[in-house]
């Protein structure tokens, strides 16, 4: 019994998420340019572009990231979540985790805007 949770190509409900010709997901509202970056940060810029953009919206990770000496957790749930440690705490909530990057705001700036700044960065 195929598990009716599974997303696919078919049925995925975020409206920033394409799939190329093999059926591959990737970010359709900021896409990575491969040719450019290569495939080091899945096609971005820098490490945490990849991270925030790939793996934490499309692939669905939670992510660790460290700004200025301090660490957010950032949690996937179909929603974004700014968590605690354990990934318990729900300190901000957005309607997804697209909306979590691009609002969510550290200094004043979004985690788009302060991604090359980011110490460092890993999905979990």
């Amino acid at each position: 019994m195929e598990d009716e949770n599974f997303i696919t190509k078919e049925n995925d409900p975020r409206n920033y998420v394409g799939y190329d010709l093999f059926g591959y997901p990737f970010n359709s509202k900021y896409p990575p340019n491969k040719e450019k970056y290569g495939e080091s940060f899945e096609g971005y810029s820098c490490k945490a572009l990849g991270v925030l953009l790939y793996d934490y919206c499309i692939a669905g990770y939670d992510v660790e990231l460290t700004y200025k000496g301090k660490t957010f957790y950032l949690l996937n749930a179909g929603e974004g979540i700014v968590s605690d440690s354990h990934f318990t705490e729900r300190k901000e909530v957005y309607d997804s985790p697209m909306a979590l990057i691009e609002n969510f705001k550290i200094d004043g700036k979004t985690l788009l805007e302060l991604a090359p700044e980011i110490e460092d960065i890993e999905p979990v």
